[in-house]
């Protein structure tokens, strides 16, 4: 689970499926099951970005992916992020930093700024 840092949100995930819920309107439904699915493996975690615009999920694939709230049909995915999964993820107050950590026992840092420009405008 992850709560929006506006408190309005609240992301949910499973084995495949990453669900968002509008906490304003009664837990009705933003992202929906099987819309953003692309995990092959346990999703492990979640956060959302500073302005609540991007949630991360990282799981046991190895992945981290990027979704957007505006553009829902679009992701970013970084593929083998963390040998054995990926176990954490936080995305720094400020810019477009995330930082990751994984079952490999590593801490990696993340500059988004340019990708997400790119893929969500």
């Amino acid at each position: 689970l992850a709560l929006s840092n506006d408190g309005t949100k609240l992301a949910s995930a499973d084995v495949r499926d990453i669900c968002v819920w509008n906490l304003d309107q009664n837990y009705a439904t933003i992202i929906g099951k099987s819309r953003w699915c692309f995990h092959t493996q346990r999703i492990t975690c979640l956060d959302w970005s500073p302005d609540d615009s991007v949630l991360a999920s990282g799981g046991a694939d190895d992945s981290i992916f990027l979704w957007s709230l505006t553009k829902k049909m679009k992701r970013l995915h970084y593929s083998f992020s963390h040998r054995g999964g990926v176990t954490g993820l936080h995305f720094m107050k400020e810019g477009w930093t995330l930082v990751s950590v994984g079952n490999d026992g590593c801490v990696n840092q993340w500059d988004l700024r340019d990708d997400v420009a790119k893929k969500f405008g």
